[in-house]
C-alpha cells in the first residue's frame, strides 16, 4: 500500500495497487495545471483506491474543452481524479509519501511538449495519447 495526500495534509488517500507504470503527460493543459514541464501520474483501479481523509472536500475545475483538475480547497494541490469512462483513478506521483515501486515507462503528448524540455530517449514517447 502507498499513501499520499496534499501539501497541507487536509486530504489523504491510499493506493493498494497501481494498474500502470508511471507516465508523463506533456500537453499544454498539464503544464499549466502543474506549473512545470509535465505531469507524472499512474492509473489505479477503482477497487484499489480509497480516500482516507476529507475526500468529500475535494474541489474540481473544468475548462470549456472538458479538461478537469481536482484540487484541495485549502492548499490548492492537484489531487487524484476518477476517470468514469475507464473506472480508473489518475494519481499524480508527486502526492505520494513513499516510493510506489513502479517506474516511468512512457511520455505522452510529446508533440506539444515545452521547447526547452529534454526527454530521456530510453523512455517510450507518443506524439499524442497512449495509442498514438
Amino acid at each position: 500500500m502507498t499513501k499520499g495526500g496534499c501539501l497541507c495534509g487536509a486530504v489523504r488517500f491510499v493506493v493498494k495497487e497501481f494498474n500502470s507504470a508511471i507516465f508523463k503527460c506533456h500537453c499544454s493543459k498539464c503544464r499549466k495545471a502543474f506549473g512545470g514541464a509535465s505531469s507524472a501520474a499512474a492509473m489505479v483501479r477503482e477497487v484499489d483506491f480509497d480516500w482516507l481523509k476529507a475526500g468529500e472536500r475535494v474541489r474540481e475545475y473544468q475548462c470549456e474543452s472538458g479538461f478537469k483538475r481536482r484540487f484541495c480547497p485549502d492548499c490548492g494541490s492537484i489531487l487524484p481524479q476518477f476517470l468514469t469512462d475507464y473506472r480508473l483513478h489518475w494519481v499524480p506521483m508527486g502526492l505520494l509519501d513513499s516510493d510506489p515501486g513502479i517506474r516511468l515507462k512512457q511520455h505522452i503528448h510529446v508533440s506539444s511538449k515545452a521547447a526547452w524540455e529534454v526527454l530521456d530517449p530510453d523512455v517510450r514517447q507518443y506524439s499524442g495519447g497512449f495509442d498514438s
